[in-house]
């Protein structure tokens, strides 16, 4: 009697053992895109008998950007998230430079703004610069400011 019931359980065994599958895998999970960039420029105020007064993007955290002053009104493309920016000013032999943190989003425009007593005769002391949104015109960082310098 016991090998009948050895076979028995042997054959209940294979029986409810059946074959294993793996569940089909569901669809894929999306691959994210990469979010869009911003983009930020500089500004420029023309002035009739002596050099323009130019605000631009000098370095996106501590790496120079190559358009430097020329490419002041050339869209610079920066990734969504928090960067430090060099901001930097010149007009003839008079220049300054600061660091503004900005935290950039997907598809915003921004525009480096300044205000500078660096003028004919004017003391030639300070640069204040700040990043503007360029939909709404309003500032995102906050104002910092700089000392103008006298070089070559």
């Amino acid at each position: 009697m016991r090998p009948r019931l050895l076979i028995t359980a042997c054959l209940a065994a294979l029986l409810f053992s059946g074959c294993t599958t793996v569940p089909a895998a569901g669809p894929a999970a999306p691959v994210s895109a990469p979010a869009a960039p911003a983009t930020i420029k500089g500004s420029e105020e023309s002035s009739a008998l002596f050099d323009n007064f130019t605000a631009f993007i000098a370095a996106v955290d501590g790496q120079p950007v190559a358009a430097g002053r020329a490419g002041w009104d050339t869209p610079l493309e920066v990734k969504p998230g928090r960067h430090v920016l060099t901001g930097a000013f010149k007009r003839g032999v008079f220049s300054a430079t600061a660091q503004l943190e900005l935290l950039a989003v997907a598809h915003a425009n921004y525009q480096l703004k300044y205000t500078t007593d660096a003028q004919l005769f004017g003391k030639n002391s300070f640069c204040d610069f700040w990043i503007a949104d360029l939909a709404t015109g309003q500032p995102v960082t906050a104002v910092t400011k700089a000392a103008v310098v006298k070089g070559n």
